[in-house]
Parts: structure tokens; C-alpha cells; sequence
């Protein structure tokens, strides 16, 4: 995997702030590489690894959730109890 240190350079101080983050780019451009990163970056700083929820939309396993109310209830499904996922 690239190390993408720029682009977390300009991520890693806004993790847990309360707004939201977008990642945009053209297809292929590494924004599936900044969120592994991500991720790496919270399991390092101690975040349990079910405390991040990942889907990749371009893998199968996922085909069934094209609408929002589906998105939805798969996230509630696996934030079971209280507290900060991500």
C-alpha cells in the first residue's frame, strides 16, 4: 500500500472532530488507500478494530445495499451498543 503522508497530514488532526469528512476523487485516484490509512491511524491510537465499521461498495459482498434505508440499517445493525464508531 503507497503511504499517502501528505494527504494524512491534512487528515489526522481533524479525526474526532465533530464534523463531517469527505473524501472526493476520480476513480482510481487513492481515496480507498487514505481510508485504510485512516483506519490504521485509529487502530493505533487504540481504537477497537469493531468500533470501525468499512464497506467497500465495489466488492459484491455489498451489492445488496444500493438505498440509504439499507445503508442504514446495516450500520445500526453493527453499532450494538453506545458509544463513537467510525
Amino acid at each position: 500500500m503507497i503511504n499517502r503522508e501528505q494527504y494524512m497530514e491534512q487528515i489526522v488532526p481533524f479525526i474526532d472532530k465533530p464534523f463531517v469528512k469527505v473524501i472526493t476523487g476520480i476513480r482510481r485516484s487513492g481515496k480507498s488507500v487514505v481510508l485504510r490509512l485512516i483506519r490504521d491511524e485509529l487502530l493505533r491510537r487504540g481504537v477497537r478494530e469493531k468500533r470501525i465499521i468499512y464497506l467497500n461498495f465495489e466488492s459484491f459482498q455489498w451489492i445488496d445495499l444500493k438505498e440509504a434505508k439499507a445503508l442504514y440499517a446495516y450500520i445500526r445493525g453493527q453499532a450494538g451498543d453506545a458509544g463513537k464508531y467510525y
